[in-house]
């Protein structure tokens, strides 16, 4: 508790010195492009939206969309075993399966997509990122519940002719990323990304005989073509393709050998990966649009943890007709529409297999209004009904109100319910690290929740330089959810939730640039989530309560020089319990609490940049992550009761080239 007053007395102090970045765009959850170096929130916008923009984007070597959140409070990301090297993100005090992830508003990061997904979006292809926090879209479909994540990648119109990126770090993973944009004529434009990881070098610092970091071999290429008409028809299209080879586990395992003879425990996952998307869209007379999406995914991934086998496949199809009205100049609007999903997914584990083949249609109408003299409010109101195949209809209504009250002190409310279909073994694929036996209940539903939130938002000036400062807080009540219980040490559960599931979370963030070209970002943020469990109501594990975060960055006069870093305090998580293992094997009721800090200098050269960087500076790890590691087939070996790093501190460095 003494840690929390410090940091919110640490972040009081600051505020009072506190005032803006130089300009902050007001731009929209559109499917149009984030184009902007400073933008940190969306002013105008009814729902909370927080951008991490291009300028966000290089403040770490963030490689891929799993590495692009070390300065954004909203969202954490954390390391879901020991061994496979997957990563999840969370928001709101819940597992990131719950937050909606799009491509530039067409879902994509979703069913057997959740195990490796984060990783298949390359960090340099991106050009925003905007966190939606709470109630989302009825436009984009019922399954966003705690918000929605867009990722919007960059347009050819707009790009550099020619973008080379290489990284290497102390552990030498490689990546090379080339994106090349050519604009045919004033009509065609077209983009193509080659990305490439290359992690093959066996490190095993803690002396734990199991690998740091899994073995990775990744390639991903991206090619997008774009209409422009400038008149009544435009058309996009998109397609990419990622391979990925994954090992980890024993630093003496062969995966050449049979790993039924062999004693140690190895796991391996081969991912083949296709996405198509497109959209069209029409201009029609009297402030009239139509916009039609498409979207195909393809991924089969195959493979084994330790002796158990496990192999998905997936073909997901969603088509989405929208058709917006124009009310007048201050972006009033209705829009109404219709969808189609279609979701084929077949998943096996050992002796579990789950099938199901999802045909939901649904249809939505959504409006944009402003009030007042001054249109000092603005309302997003929606309602969509899906009719499912499987379990019925489902009714979504969601609305975001925003209230101006003083010019520069505004209030936003938001509540929502959503719905999606768990995919309970790419979900999970961290938790299958053990030799736990399983145990999945015969009744498992669809997942349903209701999502409420309020947000104060105030900006301030002074010495001419504008800041911000943000509370909100937001309640998600579960009305059936998948329970993923890890109560008893033997078993894995999974059951649907006979009493209550709730997550509470409060977060408090400021935001400033101290002097020119110095910017100062301070946030603290405490989240709640706990489970009626067959053992009684607990705190989800594994979870930290509390997060506080400082991320500073300077730019030098000439913008040669720029200097990034961020600490990031995480409190304690409750573990679960281990009483029932030998004593060398038994841990804690609850972690410790830790900080890490991420530091990077970037030096700019005309076409050129070069940055060297470090990750978890205060060389924190989490001790003896694998419980049972000398005795990997039996009933205690377990690698995913992780809370903390599971890497010491590591250098990084890497040269980028843009093209205009």
């Amino acid at each position: 508790m003494k840690y929390v007053c410090l940091f919110l007395s640490f972040i009081l102090s600051t505020v009072q010195l506190l005032a803006q970045s130089d300009s902050t765009k007001q731009v929209e959850l559109k499917d149009v492009e984030i184009n902007t170096r400073k933008a940190t929130r969306l002013d105008m916008s009814a729902r909370d939206v927080e951008v991490i923009n291009s300028g966000d984007l290089v403040k770490d070597a963030c490689c891929n969309l799993s590495e692009s959140f070390e300065n954004s409070a909203s969202v954490d990301v954390n390391f879901t075993d020991a061994v496979s090297g997957a990563k999840e993100i969370r928001m709101l005090g819940l597992d990131g399966v719950y937050t909606q992830i799009m491509i530039e508003n067409i879902p994509s990061i979703r069913s057997l997509g959740n195990t490796f997904g984060l990783n298949y979006i390359p960090g340099p292809l991106m050009s925003s990122i905007q966190v939606n926090k709470g109630a989302g879209s009825v436009v984009n479909g019922y399954e966003s519940m705690t918000g929605q994540i867009n990722v919007e990648i960059k347009k050819p119109q707009t790009a550099d002719r020619l973008f080379a990126n290489v990284y290497i770090n102390q552990d030498l993973r490689t990546e090379l990323n080339l994106i090349s944009a050519t604009k045919i004529n004033t009509k065609w434009s077209t983009l193509t990304s080659l990305q490439g990881q290359l992690s093959m070098l066996k490190m095993d610092f803690n002396h734990d005989r199991y690998l740091d970091n899994p073995l990775v071999k990744n390639i991903n290429l991206f090619n997008r073509f774009t209409y422009m008409s400038q008149k009544v028809f435009s058309f996009w299209l998109a397609v990419s393709a990622t391979v990925e080879d994954r090992q980890g586990g024993s630093i003496h395992f062969n995966p050449e050998v049979d790993r039924m003879m062999q004693e140690e425990w190895g796991l391996r996952l081969t991912t083949h990966r296709a996405e198509v998307f497109a959209k069209t869209a029409f201009n029609l007379p009297n402030e009239r649009f139509i916009g039609i999406q498409y979207k195909y995914i393809y991924q089969n991934q195959f493979g084994y943890a330790g002796r158990r086998d496990y192999s998905g496949l997936e073909h997901f199809g969603y088509v989405n007709f929208i058709y917006q009205k124009n009310l007048n100049e201050r972006d009033d609007a209705i829009k109404v529409g219709a969808s189609v999903l279609i979701d084929n997914v077949n998943e096996q584990f050992d002796s579990f297999a789950r099938k199901r083949t999802e045909i939901v249609p649904g249809g939505f109408i959504e409006g944009n209004f402003s009030f007042g003299k001054e249109k000092k409010v603005s309302l997003i109101g929606g309602l969509r009904i899906d009719q499912h195949n499987i379990y019925g209809t489902l009714l979504s209504p969601r609305f975001n109100l925003k209230w101006n009250i003083l010019y520069d002190f505004s209030l936003r409310v938001s509540a929502g319910r959503g719905f999606r279909t768990p995919t309970l073994f790419a979900e999970n694929f961290g938790l299958l690290s053990s030799n736990r036996s399983l145990e999945i209940d015969s009744k498992i539903k669809m997942e349903e929740a209701w999502n409420y939130g309020a947000s104060l938002n105030y900006k301030f000036f002074l010495n001419f330089r504008e800041g911000t400062i943000s509370v909100d807080y937001y309640r998600t009540d579960f009305i059936h959810q998948v329970v993923i219980d890890m109560e008893n040490t033997r078993q894995l559960q999974l059951y649907d939730l006979t009493g209550k599931s709730f997550a509470n979370a409060v977060q408090a963030e400021a935001s400033y640039e101290v002097v020119k070209g110095f910017d100062v970002k301070l946030a603290y943020k405490y989240e709640q989530a706990k489970t009626d469990f067959k053992s009684g109501r607990k705190i989800i594990a594994l979870r930290p309560q509390h997060r506080g975060l400082v991320s500073l960055q300077y730019t030098t006069k000439n913008n040669h020089w720029r200097f990034n870093t961020s600490l990031n305090w995480f409190g304690k998580t409750r573990i679960p319990d281990t009483q029932l293992n030998d004593l060398a094997n038994q841990r804690g009721t609850q972690s410790k609490d830790f900080f890490q800090l991420n530091a990077q200098i970037t030096f700019k050269w005309k076409k050129w940049e070069v940055y060297l960087g470090g990750e978890n500076l205060l060389n924190f790890t989490q001790k003896n992550p694998i419980i049972g590691g000398d005795q990997p087939f039996s009933n205690q070996f377990d690698a995913s009761l992780i809370w903390g790093p599971l890497r010491g501190a590591m250098a990084f460095t890497g040269v980028r080239f843009s093209l205009k």
